[in-house]
């Protein structure tokens, strides 16, 4: 029982890491939701939200994309043979608050 506590556990580490490269359309959302919002509030999303909520969900949002958004892309869109060999891009939004950057 012992050995096989140890065989999960060092298979979660190990496939823990595991992901592929691709668009990040989760984590790219949520920095432009993130991005939109700090315009019309900077104090607000640039002190409070950026740590304690903003920082978690990107994390969550980036594993998600590293683990499974990504490796679909990956593997069923982009990949040949399975995929047409051309890469999937996130089109980023344009932010509708705050000053543009010249």
């Amino acid at each position: 029982m012992r050995k096989l506590g140890i065989v999960l556990v060092a298979s979660v580490v190990a496939f823990s890491a595991v992901g592929c490269g691709g668009p990040y359309m989760l984590s790219n959302s949520v920095g432009d939701w993130y991005n939109d919002h700090y315009g019309e509030t900077p104090w607000l999303y640039g002190n409070i939200l950026s740590n304690a909520i903003f920082g978690l969900v990107f994390n969550l949002a980036r594993f998600g994309d590293a683990v499974f958004v990504n490796t679909y892309y990956f593997w069923a869109k982009d990949a040949q043979p399975a995929g047409d060999g051309k890469g999937t891009v996130f089109e980023h939004k344009a932010a509708t608050h705050g000053k543009k950057l010249k």
